[in-house]
């Protein structure tokens, strides 16, 4: 019986901080489903000749893959930077909300979160066939982490509170 307060007490945070956690649980979990298969360099690259085919009919699939290349590359780290400027954001977030964290706590711990699935994502990396893991792309994200950190602390002083 004494483990009922306990869980009570360990139920009664889980409420408090939902609203603030669940966003950025689920925010992994897309980062998590785009270091699969589905979001190989094949996929993401064959989707971009798509594009280019469909606009330009005649181009040959040759002539198009070795245009669009440096393309690809730079959408492709532009979404790392994304994926983790968004990441940072809602783990400050979480962090202020739910233990109402001074500012350089939130901060700090917003990037480590980051930087810490960052690590993790592109560990996953290494086992799926079509994808390789990277420490510049986790560099990448530690870029994106550090602009939504920003942003968010930018938000925050202009007094805006959603």
């Amino acid at each position: 019986m004494s483990g009922v307060p306990c869980f009570r007490h360990l139920a009664s945070v889980l409420r408090r901080q939902l609203p603030y956690l669940a966003p950025m649980l689920a925010w992994m979990a897309v980062i998590a489903l785009l270091s699969t298969d589905l979001g190989s360099e094949q996929h993401t690259t064959g989707a971009l000749v798509s594009v280019v085919r469909w606009l330009s009919p005649a181009a040959r699939t040759e002539d198009i893959a070795a245009r669009i290349e440096p393309w690809s590359w730079a959408i492709r780290k532009l979404s790392h930077v994304t994926e983790y400027a968004v990441l940072a954001g809602l783990a400050c977030r979480w962090l202020l909300r739910a233990f109402s964290a001074p500012r350089r706590t939130w901060q700090l711990g917003g990037l480590a979160v980051s930087g810490v699935y960052a690590a993790l994502d592109e560990l996953h990396q290494f086992f799926v066939l079509t994808r390789s893991g990277s420490s510049g792309d986790v560099l990448v994200d530690l870029v994106g982490a550090t602009l939504g950190m920003v942003l968010f602390a930018w938000h925050m002083a202009r007094g805006t509170r959603s």
